[in-house]
């Protein structure tokens, strides 16, 4: 299956194009999709809950990812879904996942690397907003070791899904407005079709794993 580049959609239509892609890599098919959202939304992690991690709910629309990790606000970042079939503990599918879109940052120059490479500690791992700060498995920035794209694993028997956002313009909304605790995120300055060309050959090499 080919990366596909889907036009905007909203939250349910989004998490239910990855949860197809996860089912798919499930019986033996890998797969990805970059995409955008038709409007702010905020996606929360599995283990996350409304009333506790955003201001008002009431406010924005929110929806529940299929993998963990912490809230996200969309609207203003280039969104990546892959999933690809694979047996492996958590550690290791989470740094095979991320390998593909550490190289593809790289090609549509933005500097990347995983936050251990560059002895960074595990962060607060209370923080409810994704991009409130960093740990050991985030993708960042070498030189100032600042949090580049938020990831989320979701690890099932036979397969793994990745869901990747990269902030690349303002969010042109307050996230702590948003989210308790959020913060501000400097987006980053994304050549989206070498991005896009460089994500393809990791979905290739992502496929010869199975």
């Amino acid at each position: 299956m080919r990366l596909s580049l889907d036009p905007p959609g909203d939250g349910p239509a989004n998490m239910a194009a990855d949860l197809e892609l996860l089912s798919r890599a499930a019986e033996g098919e890998a797969g990805g999709r970059i995409y955008s959202w038709s409007t702010v939304w905020v996606t929360l992690g599995r283990g996350q809950e409304a009333e506790r991690t955003l201001v008002d709910p009431s406010r924005i629309p929110w929806i529940v990812r299929p993998t963990g990790g912490a809230a996200v606000l969309h609207g203003h970042d280039l969104t990546v879904g892959l999933a690809f079939p694979l047996r492996r503990s958590v550690r290791d599918s989470y740094r095979i996942g991320t390998e593909p879109l550490i190289a593809a940052l790289h090609a549509g120059g933005v500097p990347a690397v995983l936050a251990e490479s560059i002895g960074a500690d595990d962060g607060d791992p209370r923080r409810i907003d994704c991009f409130a700060g960093s740990s050991s498995n985030d993708i960042v920035d070498p030189r100032s070791g600042a949090k580049v794209c938020g990831c989320a694993l979701r690890r099932t028997r036979d397969a793994v899904l990745i869901q990747a956002s990269i902030p690349v313009r303002d969010a042109g909304i307050d996230p702590a407005s948003v989210i308790r605790g959020g913060v501000a995120i400097k987006p980053v300055a994304l050549n989206r079709s070498k991005f896009a060309e460089t994500l393809q050959e990791g979905l290739d090499n992502l496929k010869k794993l199975h």
